[in-house]
């Protein structure tokens, strides 16, 4: 490190200065599962509809069917149970894969976040 001159002030420290941040995603069969499809079957299994839960993400219902679609196709499995509408109201819940996808993808999430901010701070602790 250098030396201080008398008309330099004082820096921050480099870990007050940023925060760590990383985008992760899984990747089988040609397509992705990253945050955007997290959330969206996130909303799915909130709301009980794919056309709720794009709207919350300010998506199209046709994008988010599509979405949901092709990563069923490609994987091979179902994430999705949907109900037809009528006098009863139609729906969407997920499956037990789907749900477990979400959970397993939420803890991967969690502590990769963890490992993040350890790596950070032993990184840039000192500067």
């Amino acid at each position: 490190m250098s030396k201080r001159t008398d008309g330099e002030k004082k820096s921050r420290p480099l870990a007050e200065l940023f925060q760590p941040g990383c985008k992760v995603w899984l990747e089988s069969g040609g397509t992705n599962f990253g945050d955007g499809l997290y959330y969206l079957l996130m909303n799915v299994k909130e709301y009980g509809s794919i056309s709720q839960a794009a709207r919350s993400m300010g998506m199209s219902y046709r994008a988010a069917w599509g979405k949901i679609k092709t990563a069923e196709k490609n994987w091979g499995i179902k994430l999705v149970e949907t109900q037809v509408g009528g006098d009863a109201g139609g729906g969407a819940t997920l499956t037990t894969d789907g749900n477990r996808l979400l959970a397993c993808y939420g803890v991967f999430r969690s502590r990769l976040e963890q490992a993040l901010a350890e790596i950070f701070q032993d990184s840039f602790r000192a500067t």
